[in-house]
């Protein structure tokens, strides 16, 4: 028998993978990794792929599209998940979807912002939520930006070491620009899940407390009905060094977050 469904819906660089590895360290527990997302799971090989599980339904019902409707909509995203859910019985899944991949539940009609597809299922089903976001949005954005300029995402990626001394400079209205993008993300997620099942953790809470056992593993072990079945040893660690350490025009970049009302992210 094919176990319960939940979501963690997160941005970039809020901790998505340390508390995936939480999730899998549970008993009964599976996680799903970035199903929207075909760099992290590939639709010619993974069958876990929501582009992969659509190309298959189209040939199954090329109808889906050529005769569209909402009920047809919701019945395809409701076999998405049920598949998933096969695929890992008798576990139960959390299946990881980012702010950007949202749109791709969508049916045809999305104004950009009214509540998505994805939070109006949820709700209508009873799907429990993981909202995982990161309160420090400049951090966020310089760990993002950070990232794309090594081109290393993981922590396994990269030995530290090797980059002790490695500081870069950034373009100070480019952070701000898109840490205030994030942080208006981050509000409208916070109301679009509202009325559904959920919890809210921060990175914040994540970085310091998770698999201590203390208040933030007991909210998330209570609200999936799980518990550990051995001690948690996560393969993801944080590598990137505090915002003061790493970017090199540190003193420019605080004085426009003071600007654009951010100061309080770098205190």
């Amino acid at each position: 028998m094919p176990g319960k469904t939940f979501l963690l819906i997160s941005h970039e660089r809020s901790g998505s993978h340390l508390a995936g590895d939480f999730v899998n360290s549970l008993a009964n527990f599976r996680m799903v990794d970035e199903v929207c997302n075909p760099d992290a799971v590939r639709p010619g090989k993974h069958v876990e792929s929501l582009h992969r599980f659509k190309y298959d339904y189209l040939i199954g019902d090329p109808r889906f599209m050529l005769e569209p409707t909402r009920p047809g909509h919701t019945a395809f995203v409701a076999a998405f998940f049920a598949h998933l859910a096969k695929l890992k019985a008798p576990n139960d899944v959390v299946v990881d979807i980012k702010y950007g991949h949202v749109h791709n539940f969508e049916w045809w009609w999305c104004p950009p912002l009214v509540r998505p597809f994805l939070f109006n299922f949820c709700q209508e089903n009873g799907t429990g939520i993981v909202h995982l976001y990161r309160e420090n949005v400049v951090e966020a954005t310089v760990s993002g930006m950070i990232a794309d300029k090594r081109k290393i995402w993981h922590s396994w990626q990269v030995k530290p070491e090797t980059e002790a001394e490695t500081k870069f400079t950034l373009p100070v209205r480019e952070v701000t620009r898109r840490a205030m993008l994030l942080q208006r993300q981050t509000k409208l997620f916070r109301d679009w899940t509202g009325g559904t099942r959920k919890i809210e953790i921060t990175y914040e809470e994540i970085a310091a407390q998770l698999g201590k056992g203390g208040e933030t593993d007991a909210k998330l072990t209570a609200f999936l009905g799980g518990k550990l079945r051995n001690e948690f040893k996560p393969r993801h660690q944080k590598v990137t060094r505090p915002v003061a350490e790493i970017v090199e025009n540190f003193d420019e970049l605080r004085t426009a977050c003071a600007k654009d009302g951010l100061g309080w992210c770098l205190p």
